[in-house]
């Protein structure tokens, strides 16, 4: 056992070290929204689950095939195997009827304004580290206008694949992780397979 299930802010310091330990990169569609130089591994957006994307990372690496047939674990579950049971320790105490089947983890990365196409249902999503600014926008037009949200140590549930949604200029270090269903994937595995 990791956290201690009763208090929300110790239990976001102890996943907040457990990411501390990671060395964030991005993959191309992200870097693609956000152009950055990383060699330092302090920023990035990283996939923690599984993804329909061919086998190769590159000519010389290959993706480690999932459970499921024409699903393959992204290149941070085989780096970070042991992040699987914090993850899913942490979602257990704090949503713990939110199904979700993949994570996406966020160092220092200013998301312009998106919308997550493939996702399906709601998104939980939170934000650890100590920083300034980087409040999350979603863009509820047809609801009544632009929400600014504070996720600082605070969760947020919305629909990414329904609303635009984006992040303000922060300074300092901030993590965001985001609990979400993949409509390609989410369709393959059951509750009880989840991650």
């Amino acid at each position: 056992m990791y956290f201690n299930g009763n208090d929300w802010l110790g239990d976001c310091c102890i996943l907040q070290e457990f990411l501390s330990q990671m060395v964030f990169y991005s993959g191309s569609e992200r870097r693609a929204l956000v152009k950055h130089s990383n060699k330092s591994g302090d920023i990035g957006s990283m996939l923690y689950g599984y993804t329909w994307r061919g086998p190769y990372l590159s000519p010389t690496k290959q993706r480690t095939s999932a459970p499921w047939k024409g699903l393959y674990q992204t290149k941070c579950v085989d780096e970070y195997p042991e992040f699987r049971e914090v993850a899913k320790e942490f979602a257990s105490l704090y949503f713990p009827y939110f199904t979700w089947c993949n994570i996406q983890l966020n160092k220092n990365f200013k998301i312009p304004a998106h919308i997550d196409s493939v996702n399906v249902g709601t998104s939980k999503i939170f934000a650890l580290g100590d920083y300034t600014g980087g409040r999350l926008h979603i863009d509820f037009r047809e609801d009544g206008g632009i929400r600014d949200l504070n996720i600082q140590y605070q969760m947020a549930e919305f629909n990414g694949s329904h609303y635009r949604h984006w992040v303000d200029d922060f300074k300092g270090d901030r993590y965001s992780i985001v609990f979400f269903n993949n409509k390609q994937i989410a369709n393959k595995m059951t509750d009880d397979n989840l991650l």
